[in-house]
């Protein structure tokens, strides 16, 4: 789903520009139904664009954790799928998304 390695940082922001749209076509539930490709892959995917370096690409990934935060399935989903060592910086980026909504 996404090559974590690209260098481009204008690939990443189309990426998470492709994700963000396909989160909102295919709606948060459905994304985070447990169907163990979809979410797993979603999940990591949008959890390493979070934390990017680019700040479009920051912008469109934190975007989606805004949208994702909000079902009640989330936390049990994070916790099932998000890679173990990026998720104590990705809990503060959860933190300052929630914040803001």
């Amino acid at each position: 789903m996404i090559n974590k390695c690209h260098h481009n940082a204008a690939v990443r922001s189309c990426t998470a520009q492709h994700l963000e749209r396909l989160a909102e076509v295919m709606g948060m539930a459905r994304l985070l139904s447990g169907k163990k490709d979809l979410t797993d892959r979603f999940l990591i995917a949008v959890s390493k664009l979070a934390v990017d370096p680019a700040q479009e690409v920051r912008h469109h990934s934190r975007n989606i954790l805004r949208n994702v935060a909000t079902n009640g399935d989330f936390a049990k989903m994070w916790d099932k799928f998000a890679p173990r060592k990026e998720r104590e910086s990705l809990r503060e980026v959860i933190s300052k998304v929630k914040e803001r909504t």
